[in-house]
């Protein structure tokens, strides 16, 4: 297996592509509509609160907002990526980040929630195009020995994202400029999105398979399959997960095992699937793809019950919520700079200890607040907090890299599109099934619950995150041996 790597990565690249200086600043600018993304997803975040008020928005259409973008994206990943391939990574990121940008500023022009959340659910599908082009891109620029420093800052970026986008949404509402309120986060974006689009042209151009058309009837099944499993997960939780959430979850097996064999059945007669299924007789793809949705869960499901405790448990502002945060993306963003190099010297072995890392982290912020007090501002807790966002950047940075680094490259758009898509899929069932856990062990509205109620609830889902760590750990240990 070690011997097809270097071939399905240099499958449709030149030696001067490969050598090419420009590739790292050509990363530079690949980068940035990834940060464009980040940024936004967490000052809409903080912005949600200001934005329902003066929209005279009710609980479902703000929450809305967020989750018909969360939705656009989820759904179209896998296509955006096959588009890459087909036509073009660079044309197709161009297409985004212009649809990312128009979108960004219509938003901040709306003054009806129902446009709002349309406008929202076009900006997710402009996102659906972007980041798979981004990861293909990488993928296919740079040789193997450059791909995991490659794929290293953009887990960096990911965890700079995360933190800024937090305090700079915090910032833009505080600021209030122009009195323009929440709709300075929006605007914000514009002149980003023009930048990056001035930039784009730097970067090579390259795509994939030699289709002309999209399997449509793939397509569909998989759209209605996503839509079926994504929107209800998302908003069950909400909802009180009513009779027709379950219904749609039922109905979403048939239908995506009918996306599987339409796609199996266009395979051997010759024609171009949307999905090459054989992508997955990789042992390093196939196994990838059940960590990654085994450890996204529980690093999701671990963001989430932190930020649900704090806001709700102890009543911390947006601005200490962020504070909390700051030291696991500091950690994260340190490691992911640093776990090219480690990994390249230690091995796989590396990801292994990060998981481990995060899954005792998990445990000792159990026994943090059952000893010292829920307060979490404190040093050890922030030590704890650090040292997670270590083991994060350690295990989840490479495993990109791992992932992806067996996809040929003429399926590099739709590797790319399926390990996005089973990131999300991990974010919505770790989020639904802890806030499920969560409620339960509460027992009680929020309202009416007591801070001790909370720390048990608390604990009892940190349990949870710290066993999906774990879980991981036992799933990076499945991995095919490779040379590094």
């Amino acid at each position: 297996m070690s011997n097809s790597i270097p071939e399905a990565l240099t499958s449709d690249r030149s030696p001067k592509q490969q050598t090419d200086r420009r590739r790292w600043y050509a990363l530079a600018v690949v980068l940035l509509p990834i940060l464009l993304i980040q940024l936004n997803t967490f000052m809409i975040q903080v912005a949600l609160p200001s934005l329902q008020n003066s929209l005279h928005a009710s609980f479902s259409e703000g929450q809305f907002v967020v989750a018909g973008y969360s939705l656009g994206m989820a759904l179209a990943l896998i296509i955006g990526g096959k588009l890459g391939d087909m036509y073009g990574r660079k044309r197709m990121l161009v297409i985004g980040v212009a649809g990312f940008t128009l979108t960004a500023a219509l938003g901040g022009l709306a003054s009806d929630p129902s446009v709002l959340i349309a406008i929202r659910i076009v900006q997710g599908l402009s996102t659906a195009i972007i980041q798979p082009q981004v990861l293909s891109t990488m993928q296919v620029s740079f040789p193997p020995q450059e791909k995991a420093l490659a794929f290293g800052i953009y887990g960096a970026l990911i965890g700079v994202g995360f933190t800024f986008g937090l305090i700079l949404g915090g910032l833009l509402i505080d600021w209030n400029w122009f009195a323009l309120g929440w709709r300075n986060v929006f605007f914000f974006n514009v002149p980003f999105g023009v930048l990056v689009l001035l930039l784009l042209p730097i970067i090579p151009e390259s795509r994939g398979g030699q289709a002309r058309s999209i399997d449509w009837s793939g397509a569909i099944l998989l759209i209605a399959g996503l839509f079926l499993l994504i929107y209800p997960l998302s908003e069950g939780q909400k909802r009180g997960w009513p009779l027709w959430t379950w219904s749609c979850l039922v109905l979403a097996i048939p239908v995506l095992l009918a996306f599987i064999a339409v796609e199996i059945r266009k395979s051997k007669q010759g024609a171009v699937p949307l999905v090459d299924l054989s992508i997955f007789k990789l042992p390093s793809f196939r196994v990838g793809m059940i960590t990654v949705t085994v450890f996204y869960s529980g690093m999701f499901s671990f963001f989430f019950i932190l930020s649900y405790f704090l806001q709700y448990g102890l009543h911390y502002s947006v601005q200490s919520t962020s504070l909390v945060f700051l030291p696991i993306s500091v950690g994260s963003f340190l490691s992911s700079l640093v776990s090219s190099g480690i990994v390249r010297r230690w091995g796989e072995v590396v990801l292994k200890i990060g998981a481990l890392v995060m899954a005792v982290c998990s445990f000792g912020l159990i026994g943090s607040l059952h000893v010292g007090g829920a307060e979490l501002l404190t040093m050890q807790n922030m030590t704890i907090l650090l040292v997670y966002g270590l083991g994060l950047g350690l295990a989840g940075t490479p495993l990109v890299n791992v992932a992806l680094s067996v996809v040929p490259a003429k399926n590099a758009g739709t590797g790319s599109g399926l390990f996005t898509t089973f990131t999300y899929l991990a974010n919505s069932l770790g989020v639904a099934l802890i806030g499920i856990l969560f409620s339960a062990v509460l027992s009680k509205p929020l309202a009416a619950a007591d801070l001790p109620d909370f720390v048990r609830a608390f604990s009892v889902s940190l349990t949870v995150t710290g066993s999906l760590a774990f879980a991981a750990f036992s799933c990076l240990c499945l991995l095919p041996k490779r040379r590094v």
